[in-house]
C-alpha cells in the first residue's frame, strides 16, 4: 500500500509529491492529463500587490491563504526556491516584494519568483525579435506598445533560422535550441543583428532544458540583456518548471501514472468512513490502488477538478461531492474576462488542515486532503494568487498528512 496518493500533476500536485517524498512517504502521483503548468508563465505569483505579505492579513478568514497560514506560504516558497537552485534553475525574487515581468502585450505582470530569462527591459535601445516562420509572437504589436508607454527606441529585428523548412511552434524551436550545434549556428546568425542593443526581446524558445548558466552564456554572446516573453500555450517557462519538478519527483521515488481517470474508494460506516484509495479507469479495465491518505490537487473548473452540471449544479470529479454555487447560472460569470468571476470562487471548503468539509463543517473523511484550485474561497486569476495558493495549501496539506500518519 502507498502512503499517499496525489491526484493532479499541476504545481500543487507536483510540489506536494516532492515534499512528501522528501519527508519519507511513499508517493503515487496520478493524473488524467497534463497539469496547468504548460499554460502558465513559469513564475510564482503570490498576490497582485507590490507587497503581498502585508496584504494577506486583510483577506477573509475563508481564503486559502488564511486557512493554510502565512508560515506555510513562507516555507513552501523557501523549499521551492531551494529545489530550483539545486536543479540549476535559479529563480530570482523574494516573497515580500513583487517584481514585474514583461508580457507579449507590452504590459507587466506582478510575480514574486521568476526564472532569470523573464523580467524587465534594461536600457533604452530595444530589439524585438521576429523569428522566421514563428507565428505565436507579435513583435510589431509589442514594439508599438513599448513605444507608446515608454521612451524606448524599439526595432523589430527579422531573425533568420538555419535550415528552416516549415512553420514552427515554441516547442519545436526549443527542441532545436537544445542541440548545441544548431543553437551555436543560430546565435552566430543573430549576433550581428543585435549589435548596439541594450535588450533583445525574444519569445520563450531558448531550449526546454535551458538552465541558468546557459542563459548567462547566451547574454554574453550577444553583449546585451536578453529577455524571453512567454508565448501562447504550451508556454516554455511553464514547461521548464514542470519538467524540473517531475524529474525531481522521479529521482526521489515518486511513482507517476498518467492518462487514467480516478474514482475515489471509501470504506467504513457513515461517520467513520475512510478513503482507502482509488479506482483507475484504464484501457485494460478498472485498476485498484490503495493508500493511507489521498490528496486532491485536481484544480478548479478550468482544469477539470470541478465540473459544472445542467442546469445550475457543480461537483468535484473524484468523489462526486456536490459543490455549493450560486443558484442562478447567469451569475457565475461576468462579461469582462478582467472582472472577478463567481464560478472561480467555488470549490471544496477545507479546514486549517486542508481537509474537505461537509455542510456541518466536519471533515468528509479523516484521511482526505485538498490543495490548489479545487479549494473554494479565491478567484486566483483575478487576485494573481494562483501559484502562491498552490504552494501554501500543498505544503499545509502534506504537513497535516505527515502529522496524522505518525499520530
Amino acid at each position: 500500500m502507498t502512503d499517499l496518493i496525489i491526484i493532479g500533476a499541476g504545481l500543487a500536485g507536483l510540489f506536494a509529491a516532492n515534499m512528501a517524498a522528501d519527508l519519507g512517504a511513499s508517493v503515487c502521483l496520478v493524473a488524467r492529463g497534463r497539469g496547468g503548468l504548460s499554460l502558465s508563465h513559469g513564475c510564482i505569483a503570490v498576490l497582485n500587490r507590490a507587497q503581498p505579505l502585508r496584504a494577506l492579513d486583510r483577506l477573509p478568514a475563508s481564503h486559502p491563504y488564511q486557512l493554510a497560514g502565512k508560515e506555510a506560504l513562507k516555507q513552501s516558497v523557501k523549499a521551492f526556491a531551494s529545489w530550483m537552485r539545486a536543479g540549476d534553475l535559479h529563480y530570482r525574487g523574494r516573497l515580500g516584494q513583487s517584481l514585474p515581468i514583461l508580457q507579449a502585450s507590452g504590459r507587466s505582470a506582478w510575480v514574486n519568483l521568476a526564472p532569470p530569462s523573464l523580467g524587465q527591459i534594461h536600457g533604452r535601445s530595444v530589439g524585438a525579435g521576429a523569428i522566421e516562420g514563428f507565428r505565436d509572437f507579435a513583435p510589431q504589436m509589442l514594439a508599438q506598445a513599448l513605444r507608446a508607454k515608454e521612451d524606448y527606441r524599439v526595432r523589430v529585428l527579422p531573425l533568420p533560422l538555419p535550415r528552416s523548412s516549415r512553420e514552427l511552434y515554441a516547442i519545436d524551436l526549443a527542441a532545436r535550441f537544445d542541440d548545441p550545434l544548431w543553437r551555436n549556428e543560430t546565435l552566430r546568425l543573430w549576433k550581428p543583428l543585435a549589435r548596439g542593443l541594450d535588450t533583445l526581446i525574444l519569445p520563450a524558445i531558448l531550449g526546454l532544458s535551458m538552465h541558468s548558466d546557459l542563459f548567462n552564456l547566451i547574454q554574453e554572446h550577444f553583449g546585451c540583456a536578453v529577455l524571453e516573453i512567454p508565448t501562447l500555450p504550451p508556454s516554455l517557462p511553464g514547461l521548464r518548471l514542470e519538467r524540473a519538478l517531475r524529474q525531481r519527483a522521479k529521482q526521489h521515488g515518486v511513482r507517476i501514472i498518467e492518462g487514467a481517470p480516478a474514482i475515489g474508494r471509501v470504506e467504513g460506516p457513515s461517520g467513520q468512513a475512510r478513503v482507502i484509495g482509488i479506482q483507475l479507469q484504464s484501457a485494460g479495465g478498472p485498476r485498484m490502488l490503495s493508500s493511507g491518505a489521498l490528496l486532491l490537487a485536481t484544480g478548479g473548473v478550468i482544469h477539470g477538478g470541478l465540473v459544472a452540471l445542467h442546469p445550475n449544479r457543480m461537483r468535484e470529479t473524484v468523489f462526486g461531492y456536490p459543490i455549493e454555487v450560486q443558484p442562478e447560472r447567469s451569475a457565475w460569470t461576468e462579461l469582462s474576462p478582467f472582472s472577478p468571476q463567481a464560478y472561480a470562487m467555488a470549490g471544496l471548503r477545507v479546514n486549517t488542515r486542508m481537509q474537505p468539509l461537509d455542510p456541518a463543517g466536519e471533515p468528509l473523511f479523516a484521511n482526505l486532503y485538498a490543495a490548489g484550485g479545487v479549494i473554494s474561497g479565491s478567484d486566483r486569476v483575478y487576485e494573481g494568487s494562483r501559484q502562491g495558493i498552490d504552494l501554501a495549501t500543498a505544503y499545509r496539506a502534506v504537513q497535516s498528512i505527515m502529522e496524522d500518519s505518525y499520530h
